[in-house]
């Protein structure tokens, strides 16, 4: 299928980084302690969405990217494309 040159795509997708990540992972970028992770979570109190899958908690980078207040934008292929040949020209800027 030929991709249009107006796509866009998230951020986080350009990057690779996960659709979800661990509890751990969560707790530190909110800058809490894993017990109080853990506590806010089982009281529904969690600064994002979290869900429980077996004795696991979840939390979609999303979810976690907002209750940061980072905002997963959308990209053009054709600016990221663009700051690549940028950036691999070798004049530093």
């Amino acid at each position: 299928m030929a991709r249009h040159r107006d796509e866009s795509v998230p951020f986080s997708v350009i990057f690779g980084l996960p659709a979800e990540v661990g509890m751990r992972v969560a707790a530190k970028a909110l800058n809490l302690s894993m017990a109080t992770a853990y506590k806010r979570a089982k009281l529904g109190d969690f600064p994002c969405r979290v869900r429980k899958e077996g004795r696991v908690y979840v939390v979609g980078l999303h979810d976690l990217m907002r209750g940061l207040g980072i905002q997963d934008v959308r990209v053009r292929y054709d600016d990221f494309e663009a700051g690549a040949r940028l950036a691999d020209d070798g004049s530093g800027f």
